[in-house]
């Protein structure tokens, strides 16, 4: 049976004995090594690691088709952070050079003692050890500014009062505390400041500084003991900040709607365009128009030109003559008053006249 976080070892070596001694020496160690298989060429050896991939090779220097030199440098080609070691019958410190040089971690001569390969292990378990705890600080850096963004998505946000994809990026925060196997204590952290930004970002926007008002507190969140009621606090939170920007669109949409459509209704003889209307209101052209929509449920320049129709034709009924009411509802050329009269009525002005107005 493999032993727990086994690692696997792999040999080539052209002498059978050497390879099974090395073998046997292996499963009587107490060491977290398996040995993985064998070849006797370079060439084998070569296919052999494709295969099987290990954590680690022994390798003669001395072989036929491809020494091991030869192999090291072409395995690392694919695998560049794959360990070797040298073996060799002879203290052939110039290969032993070489080695290094690809990489190999050490050179053993023969013949080979458990005391050799327990240092050898040694020395490979340091390496291992230091890559994976640098992999494992790659990773938390790497989890670390995904959070930052995301956290900065939320605020970004509340700023703009944007309430798509609330739920979404919600799900992809604590995706991430999940994937990257927080811990107990970041993932409360982590939780605490997403909804704490949320807030004083929400505080800021809209400068509410209710002493009433109760930003989360870390107390409340370092007695939860369980990621479900973390996440349950948290959605709670975000629920509440999303629920408060919400009631502020609809408010002030409808204050900015209302005092624009009275706007229009006083002064609908005079050119009105919507862009000096955004421009008295301090929104975007685009965010009015929708707000205009929205509340109305037609456009601006429908609503505009419905106001001066029925203000035309209230006049028209009256008796006055067709080139005053155009300038008096807002149209300075006849000619085009006429037309969009026409359009809307399916009389021209004088046929609205001579049915409705004065005798």
């Amino acid at each position: 049976m493999e032993k727990e976080t086994s690692r696997k070892l792999i040999v080539i070596d052209d002498e059978y004995l050497a390879v099974r001694g090395i073998e046997t020496m292996i499963r009587k160690m107490d060491v977290p090594y398996v040995f993985a298989g064998s070849a006797q060429d370079g060439v084998s050896g070569l296919k052999l690691i494709e295969e099987v991939r290990p954590d680690l090779v022994i390798t003669d220097i001395r072989m036929p088709g491809l020494s091991g030199l030869d192999l090291i440098a072409e395995a690392r080609k694919k695998f560049p952070d794959m360990i070797f070691s040298l073996i060799s019958a002879y203290r052939e410190f110039e290969y032993a050079r070489q080695g290094l040089e690809l990489g190999a971690v050490s050179y053993i001569d023969k013949p080979i003692t458990r005391d050799k390969l327990q240092q050898l292990f040694a020395r490979t378990d340091r390496l291992l050890d230091k890559r994976r705890r640098a992999e494992s600080q790659d990773d938390r850096v790497s989890a670390l500014a995904e959070i930052r963004f995301s956290r900065n998505i939320f605020i970004e946000k509340v700023d703009s009062s944007d309430l798509e994809s609330w739920d979404r990026e919600l799900e992809h925060f604590r995706a991430i505390l999940q994937d990257y196997h927080f811990t107990a204590e970041d993932y409360k952290n982590e939780c605490y400041h997403l909804v704490r930004s949320v807030e004083e970002a929400y505080y800021e926007k809209w400068k509410i500084y209710d002493p009433d008002s109760h930003l989360a507190l870390y107390q409340n969140v370092e007695k939860l003991e369980s990621k479900e009621a973390l996440d349950e606090y948290t959605e709670m939170i975000l629920d509440h900040v999303r629920e408060k920007i919400s009631a502020h669109k609809m408010g002030t949409s409808y204050r900015v709607v209302t005092r624009v459509i009275n706007y229009i209704n006083e002064h609908y003889a005079e050119e009105i365009s919507l862009n000096e209307l955004a421009e008295k209101e301090g929104v975007s052209v685009t965010y009015l128009s929708i707000l205009i929509k929205d509340e109305v449920g037609i456009s601006f320049i429908r609503y505009l030109t419905n106001v001066r129709m029925e203000h035309a034709k209230e006049l028209l009924k009256r008796g006055y003559r067709v080139n005053e009411v155009s300038g008096m509802v807002g149209y300075n050329n006849y000619r085009y008053f006429t037309n969009v009269f026409k359009k809307e009525t399916g009389l021209t002005p004088m046929e609205y006249k001579a049915k409705t107005g004065k005798k």
